[in-house]
């Protein structure tokens, strides 16, 4: 990554300029996959499942795509969008 590809996901991570939106309803299968791919905690998956469909994170881009494509491969309906203000 270039000096300017790295002061770019900087300013991506601190304005958390993309979301990961998840397109799926909160289904046991659905939270299995978010749960291991996003590495949440038991106690995070309530607010998880009730964010769905829906974003489960902000930030960088480049932080965010191997997640979007981690999820997909676990079949789960996903897309960057960039983030509303």
């Amino acid at each position: 990554m270039s000096s300017r590809e790295d002061e770019e996901a900087q300013r991506e991570r601190a304005q958390q300029t993309w979301a990961l939106v998840v397109l799926e309803e909160p289904e046991v299968g659905t939270l299995r996959a978010l749960r291991k791919v996003l590495r949440t905690k038991r106690l995070e998956l309530p607010a998880l499942a009730a964010s769905l469909p829906g974003t489960v994170r902000r930030g960088a881009r480049v932080d965010l795509a191997p997640l979007e494509e981690a999820l997909r491969s676990a079949g789960i309906r996903c897309e960057l969008r960039k983030a509303e203000a």
